[in-house]
């Protein structure tokens, strides 16, 4: 088959679960497929690049940076996606994630009478609304008109996001659910030992619904002496920089920016646990990267999260509540046998559920289904 893919960010800026999920898939399906993918061209980053057996296309915006989605890059994106992916001839399936890249490719799709298999992780439309004023506001429409266009079918996460779409209206019988995964040989490749200091890690975008802001709280109430990494980029690294240097005063905070795989993973192996504070989750893919490197994790208690974490492999804390997470902090940190459990259920729970290999052939067989049924004739 020959596939188009469409990501608002692709490698080597894999900042997010969306972007780690296009990327292995991608990957692996090029092993028997010919794969593009259309993205956005960041300073520094060539137009076309073949990597991996992937061809990736970045087409221009005008800001030319990874920064919270505005409608000046949102709009040059879709506008110049549509020229290239036209240029490109045609495809079998077009395949998109959200959101920029949706409309353009859907719309060369419908031309070309192809099937449209978009990945939609989660929906947002209260977060926006929430967190970003007016541009939220806009956000929140153009997810709305999104979830309006006929699609052959829909990817998602989770069964949480797939609730959230039929509440939106998608039907039920378009919707697959294929989640998240990792590549449990390279995590298991990776060596890292744990410091005798407690170290605590958050990994992904520093954006407001992850509400780090809350973690940097909860450990500056900490009566350990610990330290905190957060790895990662995005939009509330200056105001996150800015809170840790006013309330953490005891123990040390490390912003190390964006890391490449291999660091990601050491850093990860390297600490006692991995928390995500996010109260707007699709699937939360960086708790079982926790779990492939057997760092226990805790998790606000949202439904997509209390998909990946139980009691036997993590724990949970009420969203925006600081205090629980301090106190689920100091009794996982010094509770040695419950870490060691924790992390074991969770490396198994991975190898049985959460694989790309596996994952990648659900996608393949997919493709291949709809393919097939619109390569049929009409009657």
């Amino acid at each position: 088959m020959r596939i188009v893919m469409g990501s608002d960010l692709y490698y080597p800026c894999l900042l997010g679960g969306g972007e780690k999920r296009m990327y292995e898939i991608a990957n692996r399906l090029a092993e028997k497929h010919e794969i593009h993918v259309l993205t956005r061209r960041l300073e520094g980053l060539p137009n076309y690049e073949l990597h991996r057996g992937v061809h990736i296309h970045r087409v221009f915006v005008p800001s030319g940076r990874v920064k919270l989605e505005s409608p000046t890059d949102g709009s040059a994106f879709m506008v110049t996606c549509a020229v290239k992916g036209i240029k490109l001839g045609d495809f079998d399936i077009y395949a998109p994630q959200q959101f920029f890249p949706i409309p353009p490719l859907w719309l060369i799709a419908k031309a070309r009478k192809r099937p449209i298999i978009p990945t939609i992780h989660d929906v947002y439309r209260d977060t926006w609304l929430q967190k970003y004023g007016s541009k939220g506001c806009l956000m929140s429409i153009f997810e709305k008109i999104m979830l309006k266009l006929p699609y052959n079918k829909i990817i998602t996460v989770s069964n949480s996001s797939k609730s959230k779409l039929i509440d939106c209206g998608v039907p039920s019988e378009k919707i697959e659910v294929i989640p998240n995964g990792v590549d449990l040989e390279e995590f298991d490749r990776v060596r890292a030992k744990k410091p005798e200091k407690p170290r605590i890690i958050y990994v992904g975008r520093l954006i407001g619904y992850k509400h780090v802001d809350d973690l940097i709280l909860a450990f500056s109430k900490l009566d350990l002496d610990a330290e905190l990494y957060i790895v990662g980029d995005g939009p509330e690294r200056k105001k996150l920089e800015f809170l840790a240097k006013k309330y953490v005063t005891k123990n040390k905070v490390v912003f190390t920016g964006f890391v490449d795989e291999k660091r990601k993973i050491e850093l990860i192996k390297s600490s006692h646990v991995l928390v995500l504070p996010s109260t707007t989750e699709g699937f939360g893919i960086v708790l079982i990267e926790a779990m492939a490197a057997k760092t226990p994790v805790i998790a606000a208690d949202i439904p997509a999260l209390q998909e990946l974490v139980g009691d036997e492999n993590g724990l949970l804390f009420e969203p925006r509540n600081i205090d629980e997470l301090c106190d689920k902090l100091k009794y996982l940190l010094r509770n040695e046998d419950l870490s060691k459990r924790f992390a074991e259920n969770g490396y198994e729970l991975v190898k049985k559920k959460f694989c790309w290999d596996e994952i990648t052939k659900r996608v393949e067989v997919l493709f291949e289904e709809i393919s097939q049924i619109n390569q049929k004739p009409q009657t």
